[in-house]
């Protein structure tokens, strides 16, 4: 899942004994008997009853799986489908205390085999993004997009949203800063004035949540000791992982806290504790502009039709800054058009999330042209996106927050990074202003820090598939391949022409996926090159086609019809599967950081 400036936050910014029943699924609220067994009462481990006679009390155990009637409708076509809560204490070290529970539902394999592991995603990233498991979000792709490497292939799917994110309780989710950006987006505000607004919206969340929750027990670690509860809650010996964008985190912590558990982990788009990304934030971010742009630029073609792109774009970000161009955008209120206005910083925002997606590449030279005509109509779409993320009520964006000051901030230069922020130019300004409102969240938060183990390299042996996009804004291939070789048993996967998360751009990069969890110790990368250049060349055949087709249409209108101005040449974007909306963009908030 595509997951908008630290990888921490929502805009820059997945039973020892087991109790075995009748097989039953629940969903629509109906019981239905499916010839499968169902965990009816799941916990990690015996509880401690003691007779009435004895006098001793009851000890509940600090983990347990509990069955649920499935909250969101399912199709007839749909595998087998068990949904469930899993209960955790909220800090693994004191038991006894507070409770917490995450969505956990799992897809049955349509043939099952005995031999094969389940899959387990680790969510959609962000940190803080919700996998879209909301009765209102859920649609066939939560199975349909992972089913050639689990349900059609004998192996279960289990989706989950992290501890609070999405359906979780509690959902560690910034309500203050979803009405205060409402409106701060329709207004003319300096980066200054911005900030200002946001760090108010920062202390009033922290007031409210801290209340309820410890926000100092929602990082990577403790997870990842969520997923050893659940892998014990389920009686499987081993898992699979799966992790996209920030959950490869997750993947990786798992692997190095409990590495006789994992069988083997597909990493998509991933991210390593040893890159300290805030710290290179201002490089990374105008390497990805300059990726955006050199996409045309390397393109005879465009580069005729579009010279001069990044002066373009820097004079732009200038005269917004200066006289802002209201657009109003459909499909972000809906009560009606949402007036954004949009300024130079908040472009450079918009611009970013949108990279995440390769098809925007095609599409940055001409909406350059436009806005320097005063119109944005080409960029509605992505402004919409962009808003989407930054008022999502399921973004778990408080719970970024938290992993971000656990886990990065406390090792990172942030007065080296301002010093490198402040000679990044103009397509860095929004940068600047990003890492100073970084440190002030964590200064909010006011939670320790982790120890240095959690900016080492994870060297397990657990055998590992890395798939990467060469047009990633979040981290370039080169780097994301260094950390990659300190994994000893680890395949390298590079799609030159995608972006943030493959698999669900190419159907390629699942089959190499299905094809490496068949057999983890075999090569699966020269197949998935040849999988690809195939793909390539059906996506040109097919562009072909649709260009004649275009061109006919036109040959045949009357000769009065000739007038109308053509559309600019939009080539079609290699479909992409459906994916929860996923944290990208450029702001620092939460919601506005450059997420993974």
């Amino acid at each position: 899942m595509r997951a908008t400036s630290s990888p921490a936050t929502r805009l820059l910014f997945h039973a020892l004994t087991t109790l075995h029943g009748n097989c039953a699924r629940y969903c629509r609220g109906v019981f239905y008997a499916a010839g499968i067994t169902v965990l009816l009462s799941v916990t990690t481990g015996c509880e401690q009853k003691a007779s009435e006679s004895d006098g001793k009390t009851v000890v509940a155990e600090p983990s347990r799986l509990i069955p649920k009637p499935c909250w969101f409708d399912t199709e007839r076509d749909w595998p087998t489908t068990q949904c469930y809560m899993m209960e955790v204490p909220e800090n693994h070290q004191k038991p006894a205390g507070r409770r917490i529970q995450f969505p956990v539902v799992r897809f049955f394999a349509n043939i099952t085999d005995p031999d094969k592991e389940p899959l387990l995603h680790l969510g959609a990233g962000g940190p803080g993004a919700s996998m879209g498991l909301e009765a209102e979000n859920v649609s066939d792709w939560l199975w349909a997009n992972y089913a050639d490497m689990s349900v059609d292939d004998g192996r279960d799917l289990i989706v989950i949203d992290p501890r609070g994110t999405g359906m979780a309780t509690p959902k560690l989710s910034c309500t203050e800063f979803i009405e205060d950006a409402n409106l701060a987006f329709t207004r003319n505000l300096s980066t200054d004035e911005e900030s200002r607004v946001f760090t108010y919206s920062m202390e009033r969340c922290y007031s409210r949540l801290s209340k309820t929750a410890d926000l100092a027990h929602y990082n990577s670690s403790a997870i990842a000791a969520d997923i050893e509860a659940l892998r014990r809650a389920i009686g499987v010996p081993k898992l699979n992982l799966y992790g996209v964008s920030y959950a490869s985190r997750y993947a990786l912590t798992v692997a190095r806290d409990f590495p006789d558990t994992v069988r083997a982990m597909v990493l998509n788009s991933a991210v390593f504790p040893e890159i300290i990304y805030t710290q290179q934030l201002p490089q990374d971010v105008i390497a990805a502009y300059q990726r955006g742009l050199d996409y045309c630029s390397k393109d005879k073609t465009c580069a005729k039709e579009y010279p001069d792109l990044k002066q373009r774009l820097e004079a732009l970000v200038q005269i917004l800054d200066e006289e802002p161009l209201t657009v109003e955008t459909s499909n972000i209120q809906p009560d009606g058009p949402y007036p954004f206005v949009l300024t130079g910083q908040r472009l450079l925002r918009v611009l970013f999330q949108a990279l995440y997606n390769e098809s925007f590449y095609r599409q940055l030279p001409a909406i350059i042209q436009e806005l320097e005509s005063g119109q944005a109509t080409l960029l509605k779409s992505s402004i919409a996106s962009f808003m989407g993320l930054v008022l999502d009520p399921n973004f778990g964006d408080a719970a970024g927050i938290s992993h971000f000051c656990y886990e990065e901030a406390p090792f990172v230069d942030f007065d080296q990074a301002r010093s490198t922020a402040a000679n990044s130019g103009i397509l860095g300004g929004s940068v600047r202003s990003d890492i100073d409102l970084m440190q002030v969240q964590c200064r909010i938060w006011a939670i320790p820090s982790a120890s240095m183990r959690e900016s080492q390299p994870i060297t397990t042996p657990v055998p590992t598939l890395i798939m990467h996009g060469g047009l990633d804004p979040v981290l370039s291939a080169r780097d994301a391949e260094k950390s990659g070789r300190k994994l000893p048993h680890h395949q390298w996967l590079l799609f030159p022409e995608l972006a943030h998360d493959v698999i669900s751009a190419s159907d390629c990069a699942e089959k190499a996926a299905a094809q490496f969890l068949d057999d983890p110790q075999q090569a699966v990368v020269d197949d998935a090159i040849t999988c690809r250049n195939e793909e390539l060349a059906r996506q040109k055949e097919l562009k072909q086609k649709l260009a004649e087709m275009r061109k006919q249409a036109d040959q045949a209108l009357p000769v009065e019809e000739e007038t109308v101005p053509p559309q600019s040449d939009q080539s079609p974007a290699a479909a992409r599967k459906p994916t929860p909306a996923q944290p990208q963009g450029g702001a620092v908030p939460p919601r506005q950081q450059e997420s993974l």
